[in-house]
Formats: C-alpha cells, structure tokens, sequence
C-alpha cells in the first residue's frame, strides 16, 4: 500500500470525485430510543448503543440476536477478535465477551501503563493501543501484562486546542483518532501524522474492504484507501447515524427511526 496511500492522505482531495447512484430499496423499518452510536462485525451483523449504556445485536436482515444492559462503553471493537471488546474508561476496564454476550471477563488497565486511559482499542495481532490523554501518548501493550512494545508521544502540533477525542481504531497498520472538533487524525506506527481528515461533530468512521467512509450531511463519504478514488452516496431524509454491510444500509434518524435498505451501488 505505502506511498499511493500516504499521496492519497496528502493530497486530501477537497471535492469528491463522484456519486454512486444507490438503488436503495426498503427492506425493514423499526422504531428504537435513544441511540448514541452504531457499530459492526465483519460477518456484517450490526450493534446498536444506547445513551443509557445498553446495547443490541442484530443479524444482517435486522434481526435481533443478543442484548446486554448496562456496559456503559467508551468504546467498542466486535470487529478483529472472536470477541467483543470493550473498553469503559469511567472504570479503567475493557471487557471482552462472546459473539452474543456470553463468557465475561474484566481486564484493569495497569496504572504502570497509563496516568489517564482515555481510549482503549484492540489490535489486527492482538495486542492493545493506549491512549493516555494526560500526555497524549500512545502505548501499544500486550495484554495480561505491563510490557509496552510500542510507545510515541502525538506531536502536540497536530492535536486542536479543543480536542475532545472520541475514537481510537487500527486498521491496515495506521492508526485513526476522531476528534470530534477537527475530523479524523490518521498517524503511522511510527506516530507521524499522515494527515487530518477535516470533517465536524464526527463520533465514528467505518472501513468497507479498502474504503473508510464516515456519515456527513446525509450522505456517506468514501475514501478508497489504495486507489485514492473517492465518491459519496445520498440518504434519504435526515440521517443522524449510517453503516453498510455487504447487503444493506442502515440509517438512524433524528426520532430513533432505524431503517434498513438493501442496495446496488453503480458509478
């Protein structure tokens, strides 16, 4: 991948290159409450979050499969592992369980590891990234134990005044932090800045195979991350959060309306 990404990344193409014309077809609608986030797994079943911690597991048809109450997250990752992970920083814990909530264990992040462990995310090799907002650096640890492997400090250049960072993901060995006042800062494993990906009130971004893509005014925003193509699909109606699997979109209103569409994308 390396330098067509980085060009990509640098050039930060301020107009995209296209649409997608999206037949989008309805296949479910359903009313849910106070949803704070969504999120998914690469069998491409979906989870919803809720403002009062709880969360819910559906299929890709939209079919309920699991719940939990009460996990409160700071951050969750159902995507690298056969387990979900969770990280909440209100008790400096991520917990992982099964496919549908099963088998719970607790795992305390070491103070030796972190003064402040702001955000807490899994790694493609098993391992965790820690962010700890009381210098801003970035640990990659193993987990069970106190040996850091990896450690840089973010260059205080590239982090906003007013950084208030909502999300921390690895993904094709870059790392990705949403600060929802500037957009996404995209660093290497070196901790360099790639770039800044310049988008407001952002809480979350997604990955589709190659492509990243974020929600931002109705529409979705694709970047493929090789080919350095981008293009972007129009929602219908005012869409608050949206993901895509294989098969369908799923969008979420301001009234907690979950709808899910399946889909034909053509250039």
């Amino acid at each position: 991948m390396g330098n067509r990404f980085l060009l990509f990344f640098c050039l930060l193409l301020p107009a995209y290159a296209g649409s997608a014309q999206t037949d989008l077809k309805k296949f479910k609608e359903w009313k849910g409450k106070n949803i704070s986030s969504l999120t998914l797994d690469r069998l491409g079943d979906f989870f919803i979050i809720h403002k009062n911690g709880s969360i819910k597991k559906y299929d890709p048809t939209g079919k309920q499969m699991a719940s939990l109450k009460g996990a409160s997250p700071t951050l969750m990752e159902p995507w690298y592992h056969p387990s979900i992970f969770i990280y909440s920083r209100q008790k400096q814990t991520y917990s992982l369980y099964g496919r549908n909530f099963e088998n719970r264990a607790d795992y305390p992040i070491e103070p030796a590891l972190a003064i402040e462990p702001y955000l807490v995310c899994p790694t493609h090799d098993n391992k965790l990234w820690i962010l700890d907002k009381a210098d801003w650096s970035l640990k990659k640890v193993i987990p069970g134990s106190s040996e850091v492997i990896q450690e840089f400090t973010i260059d205080p250049n590239s982090i906003n005044a007013n950084a208030e960072f909502t999300y921390l993901r690895e993904y094709l060995n870059l790392i990705f932090l949403v600060d929802k006042n500037s957009g996404i800062l995209v660093l290497n494993h070196l901790g360099q800045e790639i770039e800044v990906i310049p988008v407001k009130n952002l809480q979350q971004f997604y990955f589709f195979g190659e492509e990243l893509y974020y929600l931002e005014n109705n529409q979705l925003i694709f970047f493929n991350l090789r080919t350095e193509e981008s293009y972007k699909v129009v929602l219908p109606g005012t869409v608050v959060h949206a993901l895509m699997t294989d098969e369908y979109i799923l969008t979420v209103n301001s009234k907690n309306i979950l709808t899910l569409y399946s889909y034909t994308l053509t250039p």
